[in-house]
C-alpha cells in the first residue's frame, strides 16, 4: 500500500498540525457557496468528497474577509462576520469526519475586484494605479484603512479557528490585494507601507504577526508571490527575501506562486508540461526552514514523488488533479495509478469559474459541482443488456457508467483501438495529454468487464440481431466538407485525415480552409514541420468557443511559427496554384499554395441512428451534435445513469 510512493505518503507537519501525507488541495474557487456567502450542501459535499479521497489537507477557496469591497466572485464563501461561523463549522466537521485536515484561504481582491460585486463602490488598492485590464483607477487606501484591514484579517482568522479550521492561508499572490502591496508596480505609496521591500511587506507582515499574537500557535500559511512575470515586477529573489522575513514573523509554511502577470502561467492550458512551476518552490525552499508547498500541473503520482524525493518541496498541491479525480490519493496509495482520471488541462473548470460565473465543472468528471444525488451511481434494479456503438469519449463513458450500474455491456468500435476523435485531437503539438483519457477508459472498461469488440463495424442488421435491451449510439462525427469548385483536386486533403494518418510535409506552402480549433491546431502541426502555412477564415475574430487562455497561447505559437491568418474571406475556388478567395468588398485574389487542407469542422455521423429510429436508441456525443469533449462525456454519463 503506497510502497511505490513512500515520500508522497509520508506524514508531515505544518506548524502544530500533522498531515497524514504530503498531498494538499490548494484553494480553487467553486461558485458553490450561496450568493449571500453562506455554506451550501453542494459546497460541503464537494470538499468532503475530496477528503474521502485521501488528501492530507484541504484548503477551502478564497473566502471574503471584507464585504463588499473584498468580494471576489458571484458565489464566494464569507467569513467577515460571526454569523457565518455555524455554516463553516458544518463544512469543517464534514471534512474532518471524512478523514482530512482543513484550512481556509483568507482573500481580498483589492483593485482586482469587479464593480458588479462591490455594490458600486470603487475597488481599493495600495495606490491609485490604473489596472491593466480596463484602466479603472482604484481608490488608494488610507493608513487608517490599512490598519482596519489588518484587523479584519486577524478577525477572519479568529472566526476560522472557532469554526474548526486547522489553519489559515493568506492569499498574497495572483494580483490580489496583498500582492498589490508587495509589488512595486502597484504600490507607489510614500509612507511606511510603500517604497522599500521592507515597507511593501509591512501590510502582510502585520497580518501574520497579528494572527500569531492573537491566536498563538494556530498555523498560518502564506500563498506568496514568488515572481510577478512582468518587467520591473517582483522576481524570485524578491520572493526569497519575503519568505525569509515571513518565517521570522511566524509563518508556518510558504506556498509560492505567480503574481501580477501571467494568468496563463498559473491556470495553464493543456500544452504546459507537468511540474514546470516547481522551480518557484525550489527557489523558496533554499531560503527558509519552514515547509514549502509546490504547485503547478502535478498530475501523476510519480511526478509528485520525484519532486519530494529530490527535496524540491516539502508538500505538493493538487488542484485541478483533485477536481478531475477526488480519489487520486487513495488510488495512488493502493498502487492503482492507472485508474486515476488525470486532469488534461482543458480548463473547462476555469471557464466556469472565471468567465461564466457558474458552478465548477470538469470535462472528465461529470459529477463535479452537481452535489451528492447527481454524483451517486447506484446499481440498477434490473440488469439489462446494453449495446454501445462507438468507442470515443461519449461511448466509453456510457459503457463505464452502465457497467458500474451492473448492466451487461458490450461496446463495438470500428477502429482497432478506443479513443474515437481523441486519437485525432491528440496529434497537434501540446495535445498529447488527451491520450490520458483513452488510457484511463481502456483500463477501466477492462477492469469493469465490458465486452470490447474492436475493429468491428456495426450496421442496423447486426444491432437487430444482437437484440440488446438498450442501444446507445456514440458513432461520432465525420468531416464537414462544403461543396466548392476544385475540391476533388489531388492537392486537397481533409484535416481529420491528415491528423489521423499523421501525415508529414516539408517546405510546402499550405493553405488551411477553416479557422476554428481544428484549423488552427492543424496549422501549428504543419508549421512545426517547416511548412509555410496560411489559415483562411470567414470571420474577423478567432472562435470564442476556444478556451480563452488556450486560444491566446495557440495564437502566440502560430505567430512564432510564422503562420498567417487571413480573415473575412470566402473561398471561391481551389486551383492547382492555390485558393481563390473573395473579400467583403468583392475583390478576388489567389492565395498561393502547394497543398490545401479542409478544416471546416464536423457533422454528426448519424446514419445508423436514422436506420434504428424504431428502436429508440440513445444518441449521444458528436453523433448527436459535434461539440466539445465535456459534452460527449456528460451525455455518456447521463445516458447510462438513466438505464
Amino acid at each position: 500500500m503506497g510502497i511505490g510512493f513512500p515520500r508522497l505518503f509520508e506524514p508531515g507537519c505544518i506548524g502544530k498540525i500533522r498531515l497524514k501525507n504530503r498531498i494538499i488541495m490548494p484553494p480553487i474557487s467553486t461558485n458553490l457557496a450561496g450568493e449571500d456567502g453562506t455554506v451550501t450542501e453542494e459546497l460541503i459535499f464537494h470538499y468532503a468528497e475530496r477528503a474521502r479521497g485521501g488528501v492530507g489537507l484541504i484548503t477551502v477557496e478564497n473566502v471574503c474577509i471584507d464585504y463588499p469591497l473584498g468580494r471576489h466572485g458571484a458565489a464566494q464563501p464569507r467569513i467577515d462576520d460571526d454569523s457565518f461561523i455555524p455554516g463553516l463549522r458544518r463544512l469543517t466537521d464534514a471534512v474532518h469526519e471524512a478523514g482530512a485536515l482543513i484550512a481556509v484561504e483568507l482573500t481580498h481582491p483589492g483593485m482586482s475586484a469587479e464593480l458588479r460585486f462591490t455594490e458600486g463602490q470603487t475597488p481599493v488598492a495600495p495606490s491609485a494605479v490604473p489596472r491593466s485590464k480596463d484602466g479603472l483607477v482604484p481608490r488608494a487606501l488610507s493608513r487608517e484603512e490599512i490598519m482596519e484591514l489588518v484587523g479584519k484579517y486577524v478577525e477572519a482568522a479568529r472566526r476560522a479557528k472557532e469554526a474548526g479550521f486547522d489553519a489559515v492561508e493568506l492569499q498574497a499572490c495572483h494580483s490580489l490585494l496583498i500582492n498589490q502591496f508587495l509589488s512595486p508596480l502597484t504600490n507607489k505609496r510614500q509612507d511606511e507601507y510603500g517604497g522599500s521591500r521592507e515597507n511593501r511587506l509591512r501590510f502582510l507582515r502585520e497580518i501574520v504577526e497579528g494572527i500569531k499574537l492573537y491566536l498563538g500557535d494556530f498555523p498560518v500559511m502564506v500563498r506568496l508571490v514568488a515572481e510577478d512575470l512582468l518587467e520591473s515586477g517582483l522576481t524570485l529573489e524578491d520572493g526569497r527575501w519575503f519568505a525569509r522575513r515571513l518565517e521570522e514573523a511566524g509563518a508556518d509554511a510558504i506556498h509560492p506562486d505567480f503574481g501580477l502577470g501571467g494568468k496563463e502561467k498559473r491556470l495553464e492550458p493543456m500544452p504546459y508540461p507537468q511540474g514546470w512551476r516547481v522551480y518557484l518552490a525550489e527557489g523558496i525552499k533554499e531560503a527558509v526552514s519552514i515547509p514549502v508547498i509546490a504547485v503547478g500541473v502535478i498530475r501523476e503520482p510519480q511526478v509528485a514523488e520525484d519532486i519530494l524525493e529530490a527535496e524540491r518541496a516539502d508538500f505538493v498541491a493538487l488542484g485541478r488533479a483533485l477536481i478531475a479525480d477526488p480519489e487520486w490519493p487513495i488510488k495512488a496509495l493502493a498502487g492503482e495509478e492507472k485508474s486515476i482520471r488525470k486532469c488534461i488541462g482543458c480548463n473547462e473548470c476555469v471557464v466556469a469559474r472565471h468567465v461564466e460565473d457558474v458552478p465548477l465543472r470538469c470535462t472528465l468528471n461529470p459529477a463535479v459541482g452537481r452535489g451528492r444525488d447527481f454524483s451517486r451511481i447506484g446499481r440498477a434494479e434490473v440488469r439489462k443488456r446494453v449495446l454501445v456503438v462507438g468507442g470515443g469519449p461519449a461511448g466509453m463513458e456510457a459503457a463505464r457508467v452502465a457497467a458500474l450500474r451492473g448492466h451487461q455491456v458490450a461496446l463495438y468500435e470500428r477502429e482497432n483501438c478506443l479513443g474515437g476523435a481523441l486519437n485525432i485531437a491528440s496529434v497537434p503539438p501540446g495535445k498529447e495529454k488527451l491520450n490520458w483519457v483513452t488510457e484511463y477508459y481502456t483500463h477501466e472498461l477492462h477492469r469493469l468487464g465490458v465486452e470490447l469488440h474492436l475493429g468491428k463495424a456495426v450496421d442496423a442488421r447486426m444491432v437487430r440481431a444482437l437484440r440488446p435491451d438498450v442501444v446507445i449510439l456514440a458513432t461520432g462525427s465525420e468531416p464537414a466538407v462544403p461543396d466548392m469548385p476544385g475540391l476533388d483536386r489531388p492537392n486537397v486533403i481533409v484535416a481529420q485525415t491528415l491528423l489521423a494518418k499523421r501525415m508529414r510535409f516539408a517546405n510546402e506552402r499550405i493553405a488551411i480552409i477553416g479557422g476554428g480549433m481544428l484549423g488552427l491546431e492543424t496549422a501549428e502541426y504543419l508549421a512545426a514541420q517547416g511548412n509555410a502555412v496560411t489559415v483562411l477564415k470567414r470571420y474577423k475574430t478567432v472562435s470564442r468557443r476556444i478556451e480563452p487562455l488556450y486560444r491566446d497561447y495557440l495564437l502566440r505559437k502560430l505567430k512564432e511559427r510564422g503562420v498567417k491568418i487571413v480573415t473575412e474571406v470566402e473561398v471561391r475556388e481551389i486551383t492547382d496554384d492555390g485558393v481563390v478567395v473573395q473579400d467583403r468588398q468583392g475583390g478576388r485574389r489567389l492565395i498561393p499554395a502547394d497543398r490545401v487542407v479542409m478544416a471546416r469542422g464536423a457533422r454528426p455521423a448519424d446514419r445508423l441512428a436514422r436506420k434504428l429510429e424504431d428502436l429508440h436508441p440513445l444518441v449521444i456525443g458528436d453523433a448527436r451534435q459535434p461539440r466539445k469533449i465535456i459534452d460527449a462525456i456528460q451525455e455518456g454519463f447521463m445516458a447510462a445513469k438513466a438505464i
